[in-house]
């Protein structure tokens, strides 16, 4: 009869004795450990905790909140917050994606574009500043006219054709133009006072009188220097007889 012995493996400690894997298999990587504890919030990417809050202050009445409610307190100020960040830093990339437009815009844009905007720019001042000088030189030849506005008001139409092509103010077209409406209209030419008529034919004009009128007041007799008989004359009137 054949005996079959029994042999016992001493028992397995823990699960890695059993792995299944060659000899020729790279080493497993080794599992990061797991963290400790969440990080501490940074108040530069977290709105919850930014310091550039300008209302950092809980409203009237936060106090009396219950847990709920200062929890959704909490979070509105937290959205407030990052949606002030957020505004500022999209305004902030819309400024800095403008001036990079206008750069490129800027740069793209070849000498001739340049010189032409200039020259238009220039070609506009020279327009105003004439017509400034034609309108100045109407007034000045309007003096026939009661307002001298009423001759630029009538001359409107005119006036970008009073300028040659040299800059200079045609002012012989002006002064037609302008006698051509003061004989038009003439309620609009300065009225002046009426002269007087010519004498007659054959009638003097009668001298002035220089006897008539009133007369200067006769001085005072000085009794010094008058003689006895102008003396005695005014004594007399006085009743007063002089020996």
């Amino acid at each position: 009869m054949h005996t079959t012995r029994r042999s016992w493996l001493p028992a397995a400690h823990g699960a890695g004795w059993f792995q299944l894997s060659r000899h020729d298999d790279p080493d497993p990587a080794v599992p990061p450990a797991d963290p400790a504890a969440d990080p501490a919030p940074d108040p530069a990417v977290d709105p919850a905790v930014d310091p550039a809050d300008p209302d950092p202050a809980d409203p009237d009445g936060a106090d009396q909140l219950g847990d709920a409610g200062k929890k959704a307190l909490a979070t509105m100020k937290a959205e407030r917050a990052a949606a002030k960040k957020a505004a500022a830093a999209e305004k902030k990339r819309a400024d800095e994606l403008a001036a990079q437009v206008a750069e490129f815009q800027d740069r793209d844009k070849s000498e001739l574009e340049k010189a032409t905007a200039k020259a238009e720019r220039l070609e506009a001042k020279a327009a105003t500043a004439t017509a400034r000088a034609v309108k100045a030189e109407v007034k000045v030849l309007a003096a026939g006219f009661a307002d001298s506005d009423d001759a630029v008001v009538h001359l409107q139409a005119k006036m970008a054709g009073y300028a040659t092509d040299d800059g200079e103010v045609d002012t012989e077209t002006i002064k037609a133009d302008l006698a051509d409406i003061l004989e038009r209209k003439p309620h609009l030419r300065k009225q002046t006072a009426a002269a007087d008529p010519p004498p007659e034919p054959g009638k003097q004009t009668p001298k002035p009188d220089h006897s008539q009128g009133p007369k200067p007041p006769t001085p005072p007799t000085n009794y010094r220097d008058a003689d006895r008989s102008s003396i005695k004359a005014a004594a007399a009137q006085l009743g007063v007889r002089l020996r």
